[in-house]
């Protein structure tokens, strides 16, 4: 599958007429691989309180040389610049993902003034030099906007029937799709860096079955790879584009990170399983993504990466990782805990025909379990490698 999108922050956007909608790509499905092309946006983190309305967007591809870093800390003025005026396409919109498409929408009626009643259009709508709100605008439209506004919430309500949700019932941070994304584009043309120039923007599939993919950007062609394994904000002009490969075996799902700043096109993030999602980032510049850990059981943590001043992406280490549902076990070998994970307190045990549960962990060997009458206890796993099934019955093993 290969997929196009846009991505910015949004807690609604949908004042105006549309309901909520979620974020969604389009396929082409070559030699058993999925790949998926999308356009989003994001903020950096030190600037979220600083441009707190501002809306950016994210876009991802593949890894290339690039060069210092060129990337602005501007605010991009419009989603869409001649909404007004031209006849919106398939071609400029149908990888724009929901949450800048509602922005794009509400964008037609702020030019006349619109005055909005939920907080975070207020806020993004005021940051733009070109807003001045009216009172008295009673939402009149030229047949041209009326015409770009039924496009854009025909769109919405497309990605409202494409999901990301749990695909099993004992991991939640496992996720696939669903849903028809065939209504997504394979070329796009996109205003990326917010000069207000669009970009020509297209992945190219392999001529032969061991072939690489190719992204391209305007007269940049990089080679993205049949192979990739293992997003932004709202606050800056760009939109960036995310590469996404999809595989049976979930493990080697990957989505890449890409952005444009007008002369070169570089890798900002390599992230493992599916985050070219608007449910997988909240605009200012956190990305979730599900990574793999097996060292106690196989499980998939939702690991958070932010988007730094040098526009790339870096995982935060967080102190705890839930694992949600917790997994229900039995255990099958005594074996000690204690309350307090550095060992402050006197270790106890628990012995076989035990019930607890496996609640997560610190990703640095602690592992936190739940006991039958409600107690937290802390088991910490060694360094060399144990079967842990001969120790707790009831293990997800799916590998």
């Amino acid at each position: 599958m290969v997929y196009l999108y846009t991505i910015i922050k949004s807690n609604s956007y949908d004042e105006v007429g549309v309901n909520k909608m979620d974020f969604r790509k389009f396929r082409l499905i070559y030699g058993g691989i999925a790949l998926s092309l999308i356009v989003s946006g994001c903020t950096y983190a030190e600037k979220e309180k600083a441009a707190e309305g501002a809306v950016g967007n994210l876009v991802a591809a593949s890894e290339t040389t690039a060069a210092p870093s060129t990337f602005a800390a501007a605010i991009r003025e419009y989603i869409l610049k001649d909404s007004s005026n031209t006849v919106l396409s398939p071609e400029k919109i149908g990888s724009l993902d929901d949450r800048i498409l509602k922005l794009a929408r509400n964008e037609i009626f702020a030019r006349h003034g619109y005055v909005f009643k939920q907080k975070d259009l207020q806020n993004y709508f005021a940051a733009k030099p070109w807003y001045h709100a009216d009172s008295a605008y009673k939402e009149h439209l030229s047949p041209t906007e009326k015409q770009n506004v039924a496009l854009l919430r025909d769109y919405e309500a497309k990605y409202a029937d494409y999901k990301l949700e749990p695909s099993h019932t004992d991991d939640v941070h496992l996720r696939g799709y669903t849903g028809d994304s065939g209504f997504k584009q394979k070329k796009m043309n996109v205003d990326l860096n917010g000069d207000g120039r669009e970009e020509e923007i297209q992945l190219i599939p392999p001529v032969t079955e061991l072939g690489a993919f190719n992204l391209k950007v305007n007269n940049i062609t990089m080679e993205v790879g049949s192979e990739l394994l293992p997003y932004l904000d709202i606050d800056d002009p760009y939109f960036e584009i995310a590469l996404q490969m999809d595989s049976q075996m979930d493990f080697l799902r990957s989505t890449s990170f890409y952005a444009y700043d007008g002369e070169t096109l570089k890798q900002i993030g390599e992230l493992p399983d599916f985050s070219a999602h608007s449910s997988m980032y909240d605009g200012h510049g956190r990305v979730v993504s599900a990574k793999e850990s097996n060292n106690f059981q196989t499980w998939f943590r939702d690991s958070v990466f932010r988007l730094d001043a040098e526009h790339s992406l870096h995982e935060e280490q967080q102190d705890f990782y839930p694992m949600e549902p917790p997994t229900p076990l039995t255990i099958k070998k005594e074996i000690a805990v204690q309350f307090h994970k550095d060992g402050t307190d006197e270790a106890f045990s628990l012995e076989p025909g035990d019930n607890v549960k496996f609640l997560g962990d610190d990703k640095l060997g602690h592992i936190k379990l739940q006991t039958s009458n409600g107690k937290e206890v802390w088991y910490t796993i060694g360094d060399e490698y144990v079967d842990y099934s001969s120790f707790f019955d009831g293990l997800i093993l799916y590998d």
